[in-house]
């Protein structure tokens, strides 16, 4: 089975951004996910749909899996799809 590539849109100097990826990290230095980290700033087209409820999680191919803070339930369950 190959390994899940979730992708989270953040802003530059966000507290929660950052809390979430560091939350992430041990799923990926594991294994267990791919994690792409998407800049809002960097891509202001990106921005109208996400903006507003960093950091956003979701799979690569755009499924919602949380925002805001880490959902845990929810990340197990994108996990098992």
């Amino acid at each position: 089975m190959p390994t899940p590539t979730l992708v989270i849109y953040i802003h530059d100097n966000c507290h929660l951004c950052d809390t979430m990826i560091a939350q992430l990290q041990p799923l990926v230095d594991g294994g267990r996910i791919l994690l792409r980290i998407v800049d809002l700033d960097q891509h202001p087209e990106l921005q109208a749909t996400h903006s507003e409820r960093v950091p956003v999680l979701a799979h690569e191919d755009g499924e919602l899996v949380c925002f805001g803070q880490l959902d845990r339930m929810a990340l197990a369950r994108a996990l098992m799809r």
